[in-house]
């Protein structure tokens, strides 16, 4: 992986924050930018927090936020145009996820993503799935990544949930549900996380609204000389 890569993924992950609350910010990430930016963040912590969401960019530009679909576990913002952002780049051919180094950027303040190096495996999640049988009953969506990080706000959410997994190429091999089981009951379980896919990140974007038609100008009479 080249440097370029990793500063090209950087500039698709955000930080979604409390503007009220120092403590309250996870993860996110840009998934489309045409003349506002649309970005995937964590449902559960977007949550009575409506009118007080903000985008914290990677050159730490903030722009609020505004609520347009929750659909489970995951929501769509949308905020102003920011000229400087990318959007993922979702992994296509998902049968070459094989077991593989991948990376993301974890949360460490409101305004700051730390890299990390991680690792991506296929196997079942069945052998995680103690008390997640929603998710072995449909565990093709998902696969599995190890990472050290488990920080989570003072109500307990994690701030990973949202975070994009990247693929050494640059490609966005899917986005971080929840931890495999809880920190406090086994530490080390808690590091692997439950990833959903790139092709269901990509079911996504299908519930947007379409982007309104533009009404037509009225043209302009030609002055006879």
């Amino acid at each position: 992986m080249t440097s370029r890569i990793s500063k090209i993924a950087r500039k698709s992950v955000v930080i979604i924050a409390d503007k009220r609350d120092e403590d309250a910010y996870c993860s996110g990430c840009v998934i489309m930018k045409d003349g506002a930016v649309t970005v995937i963040a964590s449902s559960d912590f977007v949550k009575r927090r409506e009118r007080r969401l903000k985008v914290v960019f990677f050159d730490r530009e903030e722009l609020e936020a505004t609520v347009v679909i929750v659909q489970d576990s995951f929501c769509l913002l949308r905020t102003a145009f920011h000229p400087g952002c990318e959007a993922i780049s979702l992994l296509e051919d998902e049968d070459g996820l094989i077991p593989s180094t991948t990376f993301m950027f974890a949360p460490i303040s409101q305004t700051a993503n730390q890299r990390m190096s991680t690792f991506a495996t296929v196997e079942s999640l069945a052998s995680y799935g103690e008390n997640e049988t929603d998710l072995v009953a449909d565990s093709t969506k998902y696969f599995l990544v190890s990472c050290p990080y488990s920080e989570k706000t003072r109500s307990g959410l994690n701030r990973l949930t949202a975070a994009p997994v990247f693929t050494l190429r640059g490609k966005t091999a899917g986005i971080v549900l929840q931890d495999c089981r809880d920190a406090v009951e086994d530490p080390e379980a808690a590091e692997v996380k439950v990833i959903l896919k790139a092709s269901h990140v990509n079911e996504l974007m299908k519930l947007l609204p379409p982007a309104p038609l533009k009404r037509p100008g009225k043209k302009r009479k030609r002055s006879c000389h």
